[in-house]
């Protein structure tokens, strides 16, 4: 059995790794098998972000939105919402 190496990995494999992070090349939202993984990865630590609005995290994010403040703001959202579904007493 022999290892593979690099000169065995198609030219065109190299090329895709050397390429930056931007344009349609990591497109993680559309690409099967990991758009799965990330969703059960969002369900499995309890995000609480729709499918819809992980797809919609997922497209900011590879349109260049610092992660971070991304965070920040969902948290925020989050805050609003649970502060407007609190009772109020007078």
């Amino acid at each position: 059995m022999s290892q593979e190496t690099e000169s065995e990995i198609p030219n065109s494999d190299l090329e895709q790794l050397d390429q930056p992070a931007t344009g349609s090349f990591h497109c993680l939202h559309t690409y099967p098998p990991l758009h799965i993984a990330i969703h059960g990865m969002s369900a499995l630590i309890h995000t609480r972000l729709s499918q819809a609005a992980l797809d919609l995290c997922l497209e900011l994010l590879e349109a260049g939105v610092n992660p971070k403040t991304l965070a920040e703001v969902i948290l925020h959202v989050f805050d609003v919402k649970e502060k407007i579904k609190a009772p109020t007493s007078y």
